[in-house]
């Protein structure tokens, strides 16, 4: 696997004989690889419910054993009605329990945060909230207020299309059991991101974000956020198996689907996660045919039955593109309100997907074709599984009409050398060493080839090449994805943006920024602290030896201080090394290994600056040999570029 063979030789250079995997619990989207959906059919064919099933038995059970995923669930509807309901493979392994589409409740993770965003819609037409008044208008009596760091004022307007310009944390969302979830407003007051960009510039995901509408809206109802959902949503919408409820209430826990993860051909069976913040989705479990009932109510203009919860405009207004994020390139997927623009093949598709540590899901509705798609998986693998799906249910039924670019044009290969870089994500951390996770896992490296097309690298992905439609505009080779550039004033690339992953932007990072860089340098630190502590041990039994004289006490202080120095700052890489392999864990309570490395980390900088000062002794003073100074100075100076990569991951906040 690529994801393996980078991650571990990234840390077979960190940390020697430790090779791991970390748990990424974000929100991410792979190379999209279409399930052979066999010869294209009419988009009418889809009114054939045999044929159908017949085609989506045989696409889930290779995507079940060609992805180790122990499980999933699938309901479409169409023409107002569910086509087609049905589970695959076990919710329980160990029991042989299978997937049943209307009994399995399964997490979901922020595929729910289309509950958020209809129930603030709700608050707008009962006219208790605007989209464009500041939102600390509706927080008064709160302990919550978002700071004035810009002129602008953050709105929901900004908080549904993930434009408010929030720092990404994961901080405050999970709890080790359920006694130690708080009520929403202290945590939103506890754990608030800091804000880094003005409103309304960029699209960054925030969970943050949709946690803080959810109790914008329960301050303005005078009642909790899972209360007013019941009431107002899955209620009249008949999702009884649907609720934030943690621990599950006994009728639903009999029928949930466990999580699981997959190595070496085994599975492993995990306890749920506890989350904290129901507005963004993660605590949320349902049944597939629950989320069926919301689709087709989506899709009919607001009503299920007899029942409405929201207006037909107002259906109309959320599923409307309400950021773009590329006026010069139209094309390029933004964000509706609250829903993920997802557009293949000319087909208009708005949705959201969803992870959790054990669980995928994803919805997308075809509001042109009266449409719509949900599957849950029971495994993280089932992230590619899920848009392999879209992509297979697209192009056989609404296949593309345009022919796929093939040949660069000419002058593309100089075009694409501009293009090279590492982009990073802004849906990362500024402030925590959160940072790490997002400057691993959402870092795209763009390379270019002699034949000027452009390829692209990520942890967790393969190499994917790009041609180029137009200058600035790349078409995915076999696929249907976009890269598009934007450029600043000076005709250089600053930032880019996926088609197939709507709700971030990508910014160019300068080089001493780059994953290369970084890699190097921590590299080169860890072989440099090494040798000093393998020096001296050595120079111990050298001088025993040897006999020689031993070293005076000035000369012994500067060797102890930068062998503590060296110790010191391998033990802050391998603490934070396992913090971010054990993510979750540390999000939901920071371990004392954490809570030590966090110490340990400013005795380490402390220990660099007397380094550095003992460097200039030992230059000036004489001491041991010129190659032993030699090295003392080159390793000082390795643990002062460590000390600023550190910086740069906020693994050192200084």
């Amino acid at each position: 696997m690529k994801q393996r063979s980078i991650h571990t030789a990234v840390v077979l250079v960190l940390v020697t004989a430790l090779v791991s995997t970390p748990a990424i619990a974000t929100a991410a989207t792979p190379t999209v690889r279409s399930v052979d959906s066999t010869e294209q059919v009419d988009p009418t064919d889809l009114s054939d419910p045999d044929e159908f099933e017949r085609w989506l038995d045989e696409t889930m059970a290779d995507q079940l054993e060609r992805h180790h995923v122990p499980g999933a669930a699938v309901v479409v509807v169409d023409d107002g009605e569910v086509l087609l309901a049905k589970g695959y493979g076990y919710a329980d392994l160990a029991s042989q329990r299978p997937v049943v589409a209307n009994e399995t409740v399964f997490s979901i993770g922020s595929t729910g945060k289309l509950v958020t965003w209809t129930a603030v819609m709700q608050g707008v037409e009962d006219d208790r909230l605007d989209l464009d008044r500041d939102v600390n208008d509706y927080l008064t009596d709160s302990a919550v207020t978002v700071p004035e760091t810009y002129p602008e004022p953050i709105t929901l307007e900004h908080l549904g299309t993930h434009s408010a310009g929030f720092e990404d944390i994961f901080a405050g969302m999970v709890a080790d059991d359920p006694d130690g979830i708080r009520p929403m407003e202290e945590i939103l007051a506890d754990h608030q991101p800091a804000r880094v960009r003005p409103p309304g510039e960029f699209v960054a995901y925030s969970n943050y974000g949709t946690a803080l509408a959810g109790h914008v809206l329960a301050e303005r109802y005078d009642a909790t956020f899972t209360e007013y959902v019941d009431e107002r949503i899955f209620t009249p919408l008949g999702m009884a198996d649907t609720t934030y409820a943690q621990p599950l209430p006994d009728e639903l826990e009999s029928r949930r689907a466990i999580g699981y993860t997959s190595q070496n051909g085994e599975y492993q069976a995990h306890d749920p996660v506890i989350w904290t913040l129901p507005p963004e989705g993660g605590s949320l479990r349902t049944t597939a045919t629950d989320m069926g009932r919301f689709m087709l109510a989506h899709l009919n203009e607001g009503t299920y039955g007899s029942e409405r919860v929201l207006e037909a405009e107002t259906v109309r207004e959320m599923h409307r593109r309400q950021f773009t994020k590329s006026e010069a390139v139209p094309e390029l997927n933004g964000m509706a309100y609250g829903f993920i623009e997802m557009d293949r093949n000319g087909e208009r598709i708005v949705g959201h997907w969803g992870d959790t540590p054990r669980f995928r899901s994803l919805l997308a509705l075809y509001p042109e074709r009266d449409t719509g798609l949900f599957v849950v998986y029971n495994s993280p693998v089932g992230t590619p599984a899920r848009f392999e799906l879209l992509g297979a249910f697209t192009d056989r039924y609404y296949p593309r009409s345009d022919t796929p670019v093939v040949e660069p044009p000419d002058g593309a290969a100089d075009r694409a050398r501009a293009l090279s870089g590492d982009y990073r994500s802004l849906t990362i951390s500024e402030s925590s060493w959160e940072r790490v996770l997002g400057v691993m896992t959402r870092t795209y490296t763009v390379g270019a080839t002699d034949e000027g097309y452009l390829t692209t690298t990520r942890l967790g992905e393969g190499l994917r090449t790009w041609v180029e439609r137009r200058p600035g505009v790349y078409e995915e080779v076999g696929g249907s994805d976009l890269l598009v550039f934007r450029f600043d004033g000076n005709g250089r690339a600053k930032h880019v943006f996926r088609h197939a992953f709507g709700p971030s932007t990508y910014e160019r990072v300068p080089w001493y920024e780059s994953l290369a860089v970084l890699q190097a340098s921590l590299g080169a630190g860890v072989v440099g602290f090494v040798s000093v502590l393998l020096l001296w041990l050595g120079g111990f039994v050298w001088r025993r030896v040897r006999d020689r004289d031993p070293p005076s006490d000035r000369e012994r202080a500067a060797r102890w201080l930068l062998g503590v120095v060296s110790l010191c700052w391998l033990a802050v890489l391998v603490i934070f090394l396992f913090a971010w392999i054990n993510f979750d864990a540390e999000a939901a309570s920071p371990s004392l290994a954490l809570q030590s490395g966090k110490i340990i980390r400013y005795v380490a900088l402390a220990g660099t600056v007397g380094s550095v000062v003992a460097t200039g002794f030992a230059w000036h003073e004489g001491y041991w040999t010129r190659p032993a100074r030699l090295h003392y100075s080159v390793v000082t100076a390795l643990a002062l570029l460590f000390t600023w990569q550190l910086y740069l991951l906020r693994i050192l906040p200084l």
